[in-house]
């Protein structure tokens, strides 16, 4: 009887230390799960934020493509320099965030705003990037078509001091870059463009 008893007893135990040893095994493997998915995600935030910089406009930080940062900060130059860049940046946290990726009309709008043109010419601009963004989803040569007559309508306006038409020709390719982003391009056409590769204005 007694030997049944110790028996039973050492088949008890036994199969506790398995279900502890499995469960550890188990539990093992879901925190390196965790643990990869949480680097996986932290990969994915650098990479995004590697993608994207910010540029302090008015009361905003303005996330925009990493390739059109100095693009963006030559049109907002009267109104931010390189010092008060590091300043915005250390008290950000008081200033609305906007990210072109998720706004990019909004973006461009505060671009428009924060730049040194005249009311009007920034009502004209604004003017321009709303009907630009009614273009998305249309084919290429169309949003080409109304870019270049824009653009164009611009260099000819005598009336236009010259860094009035760069500013206006930097928004208009900035507005292109943000509306019109790779992941947007669809249409092979887009990749053969030469519009957003214009040299001066």
């Amino acid at each position: 009887m007694k030997k049944l008893l110790l028996t039973s007893l050492i088949i008890f135990l036994g199969s506790c230390s398995n279900d502890d040893f499995d469960n550890s095994d188990v539990s093992l493997i879901s925190k390196e799960t965790d643990n990869k998915d949480k680097s996986s995600d932290l990969k994915k935030a650098n990479a995004s934020e590697k993608n994207f910089k910010e540029v302090p406009a008015g009361n905003y930080i303005l996330l925009v493509p990493a390739k059109i940062k100095e693009n963006v900060i030559s049109v907002l130059k009267e109104q931010i320099s390189r010092s008060e860049l590091k300043n915005y940046q250390k008290s950000n946290s008081d200033l609305d965030t906007i990210s072109s990726d998720q706004d990019p009309v909004g973006t461009l709008l505060i671009i428009a705003d924060e730049s040194t043109l005249g009311s009007s010419l920034k009502l004209d601009v604004k003017g321009y990037i709303v009907n630009l963004s009614n273009l998305r989803g249309q084919q290429y040569h169309i949003v080409d078509d109304f870019i270049i007559q824009y653009e164009i309508s611009k260099r000819q306006d005598s009336a236009l001091l010259t860094n009035e038409k760069e500013t206006i020709l930097s928004i208009s390719s900035i507005s292109e870059a943000v509306l019109f982003s790779e992941k947007g391009r669809k249409d092979r056409d887009w990749e053969t463009s030469t519009t957003s590769k214009r040299n001066g204005y």
